[in-house]
C-alpha cells in the first residue's frame, strides 16, 4: 500500500455489502445520483446477471457517509472483478450521504479500490462527476486504467418551450413535426404498466441484431446467439418490476406495426435515455424516434428535471448528430479501472481489431455496389 493509498484512507471505516438504509438515503440525497445507483438497479443486476452484492459503505471522520455500488463477479465461489457498474449497466460511482461526491471522496473510495484482492476493479462514474474522479485518479500515485468516453446531455431549465426555440436545431424540429403527421399511434407507460411495452421493444431489438449483424459481417446465428445469452428484453422485464416509477417507455406503432420504442429512467433532477429500438424502415418514413425522444424530453421538463442525458457516442458518428440536433453538449469523462492482469488493454486491441474488420467489410460492400451500379 503506497502512502498516498494508506493517507487517503486514514480513519475510514468500511463495511461491505452497504447496509441497504445507508444506501437508500445516500441514493436519496446526492444530488447527481441517477437510477443505475440505486439498490434496486443492483438487484436487477444480480438476478439478470448472477453477479453478487459488493458494495461498500465508507464512513468518514467527519461524520459523512459515502456508499459505492458495486457488484461482485463469481468464478467457481471466488472472486475475481467488482465493478460499478459491469460494461452495459450505465452509470456507477459512489453516493454521498451530504451533497456531491467531492474529488476528496473519489480518492478514499479509488484508495479502497487498489487494495482490493481481485483481479480487477472498475468505476463507471456519472460524466457529470466524472472530472472529480480523473482528478482523484491523477493524484493517486497507483497505475489507474482510463478508458475515454464521450456523453451528450441536454440542460432542461427555461422549460420545455425554451428547449424547443432555444436549443432544439431547426431540423430536428421539422423532423418532429414530420413524425406527428406521419399517423404514428404514440403510448406511455409508466412504471410496472410499462411491462407490456417490452414486448414492443423485444420484437424491434431483434430487428437490430440481425442489421448490426449484417453491417459487422457477423454471421446471424452467432449474433442470435449471443443477445439470448445477454437477455435485453429479460433485463428490461427486470427492471421495470425492480424500479418501479424510475422507469418510463415510449411506443410508436404506425397502422398496429411497432416502429420505434424509447426507455427512459428518471430520478430527482436527472432523466436517462437507456435503452431505444427502431424499425429502420418505417422509423425513416415516420421519423418516429425523434417523436419520441422529443416527448421524453418534453415530459421531464414538465416533471421540473434539469437535465436530459442522452448516453455515450462515437465522435463524429450519426448518433451523436442526432442528440446534437437536439441541443445536447459533450461531456467527456473516464471509465477507471484498477487491475492485476492487463485486461483493459487486450479489450481494447479486440475493439480495434473488430472495427478495423468492420470497416473493411463496408468499404468492399461500397466498391461492390459501385461496381454492379457501373454494369
Amino acid at each position: 500500500m503506497t502512502r498516498a493509498v494508506a493517507r487517503e484512507l486514514a480513519g475510514v471505516r468500511v463495511t461491505s455489502p452497504a447496509p441497504r438504509a445507508v444506501w437508500a438515503t445516500a441514493f436519496a440525497a446526492d444530488p447527481h445520483a441517477v437510477p443505475s445507483q440505486s439498490p434496486q438497479w443492483a438487484d436487477c443486476l444480480a438476478a439478470t446477471r448472477g453477479r453478487v452484492d459488493a458494495s461498500r459503505l465508507y464512513e468518514l471522520p467527519d461524520g459523512r457517509a459515502l456508499v459505492l455500488p458495486l457488484a461482485g463477479r463469481q468464478v467457481a465461489g471466488v472472486r475475481v472483478a467488482e465493478d460499478s457498474w459491469p460494461y452495459g449497466w450505465v452509470y456507477g460511482g459512489a453516493l454521498s450521504t451530504e451533497g456531491p461526491v467531492t474529488e476528496a471522496d473519489a480518492a478514499i473510495v479509488l484508495a479502497d479500490l487498489v487494495r482490493r484482492p481481485v483481479v480487477r476493479t472498475g468505476v463507471v462514474p456519472m460524466p457529470m462527476t466524472g472530472p472529480s474522479w480523473t482528478s482523484a485518479a491523477d493524484g493517486l500515485g497507483v497505475p489507474v486504467q482510463r478508458v475515454p468516453y464521450l456523453s451528450q446531455s441536454l440542460a432542461l431549465d427555461g422549460g420545455f418551450d425554451h428547449v424547443w426555440a432555444k436549443r432544439y436545431r431547426k431540423q430536428a424540429r421539422r423532423w418532429i413535426k414530420k413524425a406527428g403527421a406521419s399517423g404514428l399511434d404514440v403510448a406511455e407507460y409508466a412504471g410496472s404498466h410499462a411491462l407490456p411495452a417490452v414486448a414492443v421493444f423485444a420484437d424491434l431489438y431483434r430487428q437490430s441484431i440481425d442489421r448490426w449483424a449484417a453491417d459487422m459481417g457477423r454471421p446471424l446465428p452467432i449474433a442470435r446467439a449471443h443477445a439470448r445469452l445477454q437477455d435485453r428484453p429479460g433485463h428490461l422485464a427486470r427492471v421495470v418490476r425492480g424500479l418501479g416509477d424510475m422507469v418510463r417507455v415510449w411506443t410508436a406503432h404506425r397502422a398496429g406495426e411497432p416502429v420505434s420504442v424509447l426507455v427512459v429512467l428518471e430520478h430527482g433532477p436527472h432523466s436517462f435515455g437507456w435503452l431505444a429500438a427502431m424499425d429502420v424502415r418505417l422509423g425513416a418514413e415516420t421519423n418516429a424516434g425523434h417523436l419520441l425522444q422529443s416527448l421524453a424530453i418534453e415530459s421531464a421538463c414538465a416533471a421540473g428535471r434539469d437535465w436530459f442525458h442522452m448516453g455515450e457516442s462515437a465522435p463524429g458518428s450519426g448518433v451523436e448528430r442526432f442528440k446534437t440536433s437536439f441541443g445536447a453538449v459533450p461531456m467527456p469523462y473516464e471509465a477507471l479501472f484498477t487491475e492485476r492482469l492487463p485486461l483493459t488493454a487486450a479489450d481494447r486491441a479486440l475493439r480495434r481489431a473488430v472495427t478495423a474488420v468492420t470497416t473493411r467489410r463496408r468499404r468492399s460492400t461500397d466498391d461492390e455496389s459501385e461496381a454492379q451500379e457501373a454494369k
